[in-house]
This record gives structure tokens, sequence and C-alpha cells, in this order.
């Protein structure tokens, strides 16, 4: 990391240099933001910042002062910050090595970096998901995570006994890193892929299907969904809004499912529900 430079104005003439400061900067890159006391910090590269300096003395912007700010690694500083989260008898621990959690007696421990932008478990949305799924017999089927992003519902599904689960994303990091975390992990039976739910061949059967996806990203998957599950498959599904429940009900139901139950937590809801004919 190359550091910055923070460059002060003044509150006096702080309101015309905010004003100016695209057309002034142009393709040097800089962040601003007003302080309490009316000033405004320009942030700059330390690379950038004799351009920066002579542009706001070219200007003419007066009683400028500048500071020299140490490099830091803002991905690792809020990866840091993540706490490790028990669900069921899983621990979820974003860290390794030193900064590890030690599981308790009992429970699993999956290591899910902190580093990766695909989540580690501590969202309300992958918890419901989760325990939805530990309340379903799982040993010996075949379930379908479908958006995987860090594969957490995959691991757990094949922790639990599943004969086979296929993870998959449109986004192909998802993939590699659930794979990843897979083999990083020891946990086996688990096969990951980069693409759509019509990547699949069409002679592909799940028991159990688990997306953690929002209203809008699962609704145009339910009918594809729907075909690889034999009747009685059940669909675990979260990331939905609690509010919208009536509606998500509805339109299960218009898609061949009827809810079984449901579980809420703050905002979000999570439901399974049962495929028939």
């Amino acid at each position: 990391m190359s550091g910055a430079v923070r460059f002060v104005v003044p509150a006096a003439p702080a309101d015309a240099v905010e004003e100016s400061l695209f057309e002034w900067f142009g393709d040097v890159a800089f962040s601003a933001a007003r302080e309490a006391s009316g000033d405004l910090s320009v942030w700059v590269g330390r690379e950038d910042a004799a351009e920066a300096k002579a542009i706001l003395e070219r200007f003419g912007v007066p009683g400028v002062l500048s500071f020299e700010e140490a490099a830091r690694d803002w991905v690792a500083e809020a990866a840091a910050l993540r706490k490790s989260v028990a669900v069921g008898r899983y621990l979820l621990d974003p860290h390794d090595g030193a900064l590890a959690t030690a599981p308790a007696p009992g429970q699993v421990r999956i290591h899910l970096p902190a580093a990766r932008a695909f989540g580690t478990g501590s969202h309300e949305s992958t918890r419901l998901a989760l325990r939805l799924l530990l309340g379903e017999a799982l040993s010996g089927r075949r379930v379908l995570d479908v958006g995987c992003g860090a594969g957490t519902l995959a691991f757990v599904a094949a922790l639990e006994g599943a004969a086979w689960t296929a993870a998959f994303d449109l986004d192909l990091d998802a993939a590699l890193a659930t794979r990843e975390h897979a083999r990083a992990n020891r946990i086996g039976r688990v096969g990951a892929f980069a693409g759509p739910l019509d990547a699949l061949r069409d002679g592909a059967r799940f028991d159990v299907v688990a997306a953690n996806m929002i209203l809008e990203e699962v609704a145009p998957l339910l009918g594809g969904i729907r075909r690889r599950l034999d009747p009685g498959g059940r669909l675990v599904s979260s990331g939905l809004l609690a509010e919208r429940e009536r509606e998500w009900d509805d339109l299960l139901w218009r898609s061949g499912f009827r809810v079984l139950r449901s579980l809420t937590e703050n905002e979000w809801l999570g439901t399974v529900a049962e495929s028939f004919e």
C-alpha cells in the first residue's frame, strides 16, 4: 500500500474549493470530506501529492496544510473485526492461525476466510438458511446449493451426510472460493461450478435445494429448481424480506411449492417449501 497525503483546506474557502475539486483535479484520483469544524479534507495517493499541491497553489487556495498518512490495508483491518458464528453444532470462523476461534466440545469448525467478499456466515439470512437446512434429513440425500457464494450451505449439507452436494454461482470467483474452502476444510462430496442453473444436465435431480438469495434473484429460477426436484423435494430459501412473506408464499404456490415452515430473524425470512405435482 503506498499510503496517502491529506490536504486540509480551512473552513472559509472550503465551500468554493469543494465545488471546484472535480474540475481542478481532472485525472488525479482523490476523496474528500467535510470535518465537523467546517474544514475540508482532501486525500490523494502519495504519488499524486506533488501535483495536488501544485493545483491548490495554482488556484490560490490559502492556508492549506498537508499531512502524511501511513499506508493501511483497509480490507485486512475490516476482516480482522469479523467474529466467528455458531449455528447448531457448526462454528463458522472467519479467521485462522492466531486469530482462530477454538471450537467448543462437539462443535465442527469451518474456516471461511474473512478476506473474501462472499460472507462468512455472520449475516442473518445465512444463519436462517443454516438453521432451516439443519432441520432437514440430509443423510444420503442429493443437495444443490444455488448461488453458493463461499459454499457455506453446501459444506454443512456434506458434513450432515449428504451423498452428494453440487454448488454453483454465476460468479467465477465464488465457485473457485467454494472449491478452495472445501479443500482447506477437508470437506468431500462437494462439486462446484460457475454458470447458470441451466448448465446442469437435464437429468440432474436433487432431494434438497438451498438458495440464500433475494427474491428478485431466486424468483426467475423457481421453475428450473422445481424441474430438478422430485415430488416431495424440499426448497430451503433465505435472503428474503419478512415484509414480503405473503408475496413469496404466493409465488412459491404458483411455482409448484407449498410452504412447510418459516423462520424470521430481524427483517429477514427463511422458508422450507415442498414441491408437489
